[in-house]
């Protein structure tokens, strides 16, 4: 027989056993530390700003795994005390790890720290789990 919970203002919830513990397996300062990140990379090469769910619609899995394991290698760079620049012009993105910190960072480059890599890790993660589970979807009706 269920567990019924009784509170003083006279309501009634069923037992939480056995339900999913959201807050438990999110953390709200790696949730702000993902938010702030996310929201830094929705200005778009053209300018414009992308809707923050934009990547909800996906793309190819591949897509997803490059990136994921160049942001691997950017941490796993920073973890053994290189530093990693991105700079950014025509053709894309490059990225530079250097043996020391730069004074100067040139114009159009950025400096990458663990925090990014790790989100950066974590949204391509998503973003491959998205596409893998709208896959399994469609598959199993």
């Amino acid at each position: 027989m269920p567990q019924i919970r009784k509170f003083n203002q006279n309501a009634n919830r069923d037992s939480s056993d056995g339900k999913y513990e959201y807050v438990g397996f999110r953390n709200p300062v790696c949730e702000f530390s993902f938010a702030k990140y996310m929201h830094k990379h929705r200005k778009q090469s053209d300018g414009e700003l992308r809707t923050s769910n934009n990547w909800w619609g996906g793309w190819d899995k591949q897509v997803s795994l490059d990136c994921l394991i160049r942001h691997v290698v950017d941490l796993e760079l920073l973890h053994y005390g290189r530093f990693v620049y991105k700079e950014r012009n025509n053709e894309g993105e490059t990225t530079h790890h250097l043996p020391k910190r730069l004074n100067k960072i040139p114009k159009g480059w950025y400096e990458v720290t663990k925090e990014d890599a790790c989100n950066a890790i974590r949204f391509n993660a998503d973003a491959y789990k998205l596409q893998l589970l709208k896959e399994l979807e469609k598959k199993n009706g």
